[in-house]
């Protein structure tokens, strides 16, 4: 019961962090590839994938977060909630930077709404 409370403190803590850092919805995608869905609601990028979240608006949930140094491991289930999408992947890696964040990780899947 106290892994899970920390857990959701952690969560909570790096949601409004994230939420403090960020205010529009500004981001930039690199990556190996990408596959975009007929419809442009399913974008799926894979391959030493980075996101630099400029002045956006965005919360997170995952299965387990840890922090180390300067970075937030989350892993299981992620999800990154941003204005007009859902980003899914299994593990990321959030550093903080200058304009907001840098989020890696190996692929994720945007759903846009």
């Amino acid at each position: 019961m106290k892994l899970f409370k920390k857990t959701t403190l952690l969560i909570l803590s790096l949601s409004i962090t994230l939420i403090g850092f960020t205010s529009a919805s500004e981001m930039e995608i690199t990556s190996k590839k990408q596959f975009i869905s007929k419809d442009n609601k399913h974008h799926t990028y894979s391959g030493d994938v980075i996101i630099s979240f400029a002045n956006g608006n965005l919360s997170t949930k995952s299965s387990h977060v840890s922090l180390q140094k300067n970075t937030t491991v989350m892993e299981g289930d992620v999800e990154i909630i941003l204005q007009n999408a859902i980003a899914k992947t299994q593990r990321v890696t959030f550093t903080p930077s200058q304009q907001g964040f840098i989020a890696q990780m190996d692929q994720v899947t945007l759903t846009y709404k």
